[in-house]
């Protein structure tokens, strides 16, 4: 351990100029720093505590920081707990020198002492994996509209008023977020606080979004959407347009960005949505390119803590099978550890450890697939196209009459099925 450096919390409000400096002399010319003082201040539920700093002793300079930024996920109607592993940056001659892990061992501390459900991450492909984050939830495809496939205008009869969204928009746009949570798995969830965020702070430099309200002149229709000013490659990104659009007001929409695009220097609109949104539909049948999408980067720091919270999810799910009123004991076998899920007519009683022993209901999941298995970013057999290790037990060690009776394969499709899910960005 390098004694050179000292780790502690952000002490401060003097904290957020000297972290906009370490920023900074790490990202400039984008706009990190800004964005860190920004989030520092005025982001709902940031605490000083919430930023973990290793200090050069020598210096005093700040060698590495990240922050904790508390969100509020939804998993069908349940509120989830999670804290973003966010604004990473480790100045260039401090590499090395396992600071990161140092940090990452006081942040994993504050998650159990804390009671999250899940920790996140948006960053850098490959690195997180050291730190037990695997790939689940889409982020960041690339649905490209040519501007040629654009009209310029929707004709007449048809027309559009478009205006930045104010604070008094704020009931609409919660109830715009009430559909478009209904819509997907898993969500986020955004309060009163959080809208006036992104409408106050939230377009500050280094943030940079804007939110556009739409109303039609002959008609009652009102719908919103979201530009960002920077982001990544060279598109103007729309990273969110309301879930129940007419095709009438997505067309004008288009029209609107192409003319933004125009303004900007932008060579095309880049879609950042689900794939399954109305939006990015009608985008694709235009002609849109569609590109293969990132994915958010996610651990799940107590897995049966976990599958106790979203217990009702899965009850319900059990419900809608052949399997209600099962009884019995579903035994996930994570290689690390044994997970069983003890059922008594159709209600999850209780999740442990294992208890050791046989369990004639088990299945096989390594680590690193647990997550995108109960968070529905993929079934369990689309996983095991790439990895034979995901498997009923079962369907090895008691091929044909021998499993037919065996519930297990039945019991994971009901429980565990591939779902849409979409997270908007609360900053």
């Amino acid at each position: 351990m390098d004694s050179k450096y000292r780790i502690r919390r952000a002490e401060s409000p003097d904290d957020a100029g000297l972290l906009r400096r370490h920023y900074d002399g790490i990202f400039l010319p984008e706009e990190v720093g800004a964005f860190c003082e920004t989030i520092f201040s005025h982001l709902p539920g940031m605490k000083n505590e919430r930023w973990f700093i290793a200090v050069e002793e020598e210096t005093g300079e700040i060698a590495s920081a990240f922050a904790l930024l508390p969100w509020t996920w939804e998993m069908a109607g349940i509120r989830l707990k999670v804290a973003e592993m966010g604004i990473v940056g480790t100045g260039e001659g401090h590499r090395n020198k396992g600071l990161m892990r140092r940090l990452h061992r006081e942040f994993d501390a504050t998650l159990a002492e804390e009671g999250f459900d899940l920790a996140v991450v948006q960053g850098i492909p490959g690195f997180y994996r050291r730190f037990g984050y695997y790939y689940s939830i889409p982020l960041e495809p690339h649905i490209d509209i040519p501007l040629h496939l654009v009209p310029d205008s929707t004709g007449e009869g048809k027309g559009y008023d478009f205006r930045l969204a104010e604070e008094g928009d704020i009931p609409f746009l919660l109830a715009e977020d009430e559909g478009y949570r209904r819509s997907n798995f898993i969500s986020v969830f955004r309060d009163e606080a959080h809208w006036k965020y992104l409408l106050t702070y939230g377009r500050r430099p280094g943030c940079s979004s804007q939110f556009w309200i739409m109303e039609g002149r002959e008609t009652q229709e009102r719908f919103y959407f979201r530009i960002s000013r920077q982001g990544f490659g060279a598109g103007l990104i729309v990273s969110e347009i309301s879930e129940g659009i007419s095709d009438d007001a997505l067309t004008s929409l288009f029209a609107f960005c192409k003319k933004a695009c125009a303004e900007r220097n932008k060579p095309y609109i880049r879609m950042n949505l689900a794939g399954e949104s109305t939006a990015a539909k009608t985008a694709i049948s235009f002609g849109a390119s569609v590109g293969r999408p990132y994915a958010w980067q996610i651990k799940i720091p107590d897995r049966a803590r976990f599958l106790g919270k979203i217990a009702p999810v899965l009850e319900a799910r059990l419900k809608e099978s052949s399997l209600k009123g099962f009884t019995g004991t579903l035994r996930l076998d994570i290689y690390c550890e044994q997970i069983d899920l003890n059922w008594s007519e159709g209600r999850l009683e209780s999740v442990t450890q294992g208890r050791g022993g046989e369990c004639e209901k088990t299945f096989f999941i390594p680590e690193d697939l647990f997550i995108p298995l109960v968070l529905g970013h993929r079934s369990w057999r689309e996983l095991q196209y790439t990895r034979p290790d995901i498997f009923p037990a079962m369907i090895y060690v008691g091929p044909g009459v021998d499993s037919a009776p065996d519930k297990t394969v039945r019991l994971i499709d009901a429980l565990f099925p591939a779902e849409r899910s979409w997270v908007y960005e609360q900053y």
